[in-house]
Order: C-alpha cells, then structure tokens, then sequence
C-alpha cells in the first residue's frame, strides 16, 4: 500500500535532526544524539538500488550513516559477460556488444567495490564498512546466516540504539521468477535480522528486486516518495555503475549484472519500504 499520511519523516528516520550529531567508528555513543543509522549491503549496488534515497534522507536530517557491505560479491557469471559477449546488445555501455576483457574473479570483486564505493562517496556516507566476507549464502546458508546475525549483534554492540536498514531478503525474487527460490544472500540477510527480533527493534526492509516489476506491482508496507534531490543523489549513485572507463579500471559490472533494476531504480522516484511483522 502507499505511504500512510500518519508516517512523518520524524518517525521514518527515528529521530529529528536537531538531537543529531557526528560519531567517528569505533566510538561508543555518548547519547542518543550520537546514534547512526546502518545499511547493510549484501552485494555491490544493493544500497544505491534500493536505498539510496533513505540513505539521503537521513543524511539530510543530519543523522551519521554507515554503510556495511556484508559480502565480496563474487559473481563468475561477470566473467562471462566481460570476457565473453555483452548480453545487453545496443545498451552495452562500452557501445560494443562484443567487447572482450580479461578479468580475474580477484578483479571483478575490486571493479565491483570500485563502483560500491564511488556510489556510497555520491551518496554522502559518513563511514563505508567492507568486511570482506565470501558471498557464501549459495553453499553454505546457516553459516552465512550465523556471520550476518553476528555482524549486526557487533554494530549494535557498539552503537546501541542505532538503526538497521537492510534488503527486503525473502521477496527479492526477480518478476516472473519463483517466489520460493529468492536471492540467497539477500535472504539470508533477512533471515540474521529477524533472528535478533527479541533484542533488536529499529529494523527496515528496502525491496531491491521490486524494481523488475511493472510500476502498478510495485508495492510495500510503505512506499515512499523521493524528493527530487534524493533522487538526483540516487541517479548519481547509480550511474557510478555503468561507467565504462577501462583505463581507470571500471566496466560497468553493475550495469552488466543488474540493468534490469538499475534502469527501473534510478526512473522511479520511490523507495519500497517493509517493516517487521
């Protein structure tokens, strides 16, 4: 359903911007004033896709964000794209659909944080966090699972009080697919957080693949319009994803991975907002 008109921005950010201020990593909070709100990436462009527009708004009320990317993000399906044929024909951003690279895995995850992190820099993160963690989900799901929910536990530990922003997890099946076999990581993701239900309550889920649906099936708890400086900051982000500059070691990986919800993401001027049942 639409955003409810009763949903301020006070209540959707947690607190005002005049109770907020700057937090360093790895400082305690000295008070409430103090706390961030965290987003969890469990790949590269997770967080611009299908959060960039909290990230802003948070930003914007002053609050300190911080950006976890939970996973490498191998992905060999990359390296047959870019070593191999583009498959988005007369959208390939290098403008040849037959372009040859030779990228190793090691490459394709330090290309794939190169685009996280100039999106995150777009974004006006205040701390981007990578813990270098496999993108383990796919063969090992409960210990993927033990290492998010242990993840979390950490930044709460260290900034009690503060907020979890994570992806929406169990509905990120991409349109048309089968609702039983999401994401794997991204359920896992969601799976760690609402293990910690009991101890944790400020969560948000953010809907990345609702984006490969038609508008009119776009929907959440609450859908929640941008501004239009959040999202020009989040068409920024994402166009840090489809820049093709092979000298400075960038393809487009993001592009080549996910055009389907980069495209849709950056011309949709809402965000897909779940919270805990």
């Amino acid at each position: 359903m639409r955003d409810h008109p009763g949903l301020s921005r006070r209540r959707l950010l947690g607190v005002s911007a005049a109770a907020l201020g700057g937090l360093a990593l790895g400082q305690a909070p000295a008070a409430a004033a103090d706390w961030p709100a965290i987003f969890y990436a469990p790949h590269q462009d997770d967080e611009s896709i299908a959060m960039a527009g909290a990230i802003r708004a948070h930003k914007e009320a002053g609050r300190p964000v911080y950006l976890v990317l939970l996973s490498r993000g191998e992905n060999g399906g990359l390296i047959d794209i870019i070593n191999g044929n583009c498959n988005l024909g007369a959208d390939c951003p290098a403008g040849d659909p037959g372009h040859r690279i030779e990228l190793s895995l090691d490459d394709i995850v330090t290309t794939r944080t190169a685009e996280f992190t100039a999106a995150a820099h777009r974004l006006g993160v205040d701390r981007v966090i990578n813990m270098r963690h496999p993108d383990s989900a796919w063969t090992d799901y409960p210990g993927f699972v033990q290492y998010v929910r242990e993840t979390i536990l950490d930044f709460e530990t260290r900034y009690p009080g503060a907020s979890h922003k994570l992806v929406s997890g169990w509905r990120d099946v991409i349109h048309g697919g089968d609702p039983a076999d999401p994401n794997k990581t991204h359920a896992a993701c969601r799976d760690a957080a609402e293990s910690l239900r009991d101890r944790i309550s400020d969560f948000r889920y953010y809907w990345v693949y609702g984006y490969t649906y038609p508008p009119a099936e776009r929907t959440a708890d609450h859908v929640v319009p941008l501004t239009p400086a959040q999202h020009a900051r989040k068409r920024q982000a994402l166009a840090e994803y489809r820049r093709w500059d092979p000298a400075n070691g960038r393809y487009a990986l993001g592009y080549h991975s996910v055009r389907l919800m980069i495209d849709p993401a950056a011309a949709d001027p809402h965000e897909y907002l779940d919270v805990p049942r």
